[in-house]
């Protein structure tokens, strides 16, 4: 009987609950067990949403692009004729076809890969150290439409803080000959004043939205030896445009060395820009081609530097330069002239 006892006193003991400590160690190893999960889910989630976002961009990127390019290649002058301006006396071969500038009202951002490396003057030291300016240019240019033409204009809007949205709009018409009288009216001034200038100084809420996030946008004509058409360069034009060059305050860069010589018509005028850019005019003639080129942020980002002071945007960006895509294409000119 008391061997029995024993028996059942020592199955009790034997089955008796978990000590503190090892529920303590049962505890740790599953809190450890659920952190790695959550972490590697954290990870998984993370990358997805980045994916996704870089989806979103470059789908939007590429169409803004291909409606760009589109439109652009499509390119063709007027075909009005020859003006001659009072003022300056130079004869323009024809109507205004092409106008790319710094977009007025913006200030380029400085973008550093080390923020804390950039100096506040931004020189030209920094540059040659990989930093670089975002540029924001707005085109506008002819073509020809169904109603005899169109007039396209490409800016970056609400970019005030060097990062905005790139929107488009196009204006199309004709300038029809309803009365024998009215064939000695001027043509080409007629569509410069009151069709291509309009475009030009179009407010920014006639424009369309196309793509939001944009941080640079430059357009660069060409010859067909790959030279670049800009202010300061002068050499022999094998494609025979004759290009005037002009600074910032409009005065001639190169004057022609007899100016009582008859002089060929200008087809196009280069001036000194901000930050060292040109701005483009192009009147009967075209270069031979564009490179485009349009950075577009991603949206997590764009939404954080908007809710930023412009103090603290610039060191922002640069540490998300890599979150950054850079779209760039090469548009030709099918007519020359």
């Amino acid at each position: 009987m008391n061997s029995r006892q024993d028996n059942t006193r020592m199955r009790t003991g034997n089955s008796r609950a978990f000590t503190l400590l090892e529920l303590m160690v049962a505890v740790s190893v599953m809190t450890l067990v659920i952190y790695t999960l959550y972490a590697l889910f954290n990870q998984t989630q993370m990358a997805l949403r980045k994916n996704a976002a870089q989806v979103d961009v470059n789908e939007a990127g590429r169409a803004a692009m291909e409606m760009i390019v589109r439109e652009l290649s499509q390119m063709e002058i007027s075909g009005y004729p020859a003006i001659t301006d009072p003022r300056t006396l130079l004869t323009y071969s024809g109507s205004k076809s092409f106008h790319s500038r710094i977009t007025p009202g913006n200030s380029a951002l400085l973008l550093a890969y080390q923020s804390d490396a950039l100096t506040p003057e931004g020189d030209d030291d920094d540059l040659a150290q990989g930093f670089r300016t975002n540029i924001l240019q707005e085109f506008t240019f002819t073509g020809r439409g169904d109603s005899g033409f169109f007039v396209t204009s490409y800016r970056v809007v609400g970019a005030t803080n060097g990062i905005g949205t790139l929107a488009r709009y196009q204006t199309n018409g004709t300038l029809r000959v309803a009365a024998a009288g009215q064939a000695l009216v001027n043509k080409t001034e007629l569509f410069n004043r009151f069709f291509f200038d309009t475009v030009i100084y179009a407010p920014s809420e006639r424009f369309e939205t196309v793509a939001d996030g944009v941080i640079h946008l430059r357009i660069s004509p060409y010859d067909r030896l790959g030279r670049p058409l800009g202010h300061g360069s002068l050499y022999y034009d094998p494609l025979g445009l004759n290009l005037e060059r002009r600074d910032a305050a409009g005065q001639l860069l190169f004057p022609p060395e007899d100016p009582d010589a008859p002089q060929p018509p200008v087809d196009g005028t280069l001036m000194e820009d901000r930050g060292g850019q040109s701005q483009v005019q192009f009147y009967g003639a075209l270069p031979d081609y564009f490179d485009v080129e349009m950075a577009v942020v991603e949206p997590q980002v764009l939404k954080q530097v908007r809710a930023m002071p412009k103090a603290a945007q610039v060191n922002y960006l640069g540490r998300q330069i890599g979150r950054v895509t850079l779209f760039r294409q090469r548009v030709p000119i099918r007519d020359m002239k």
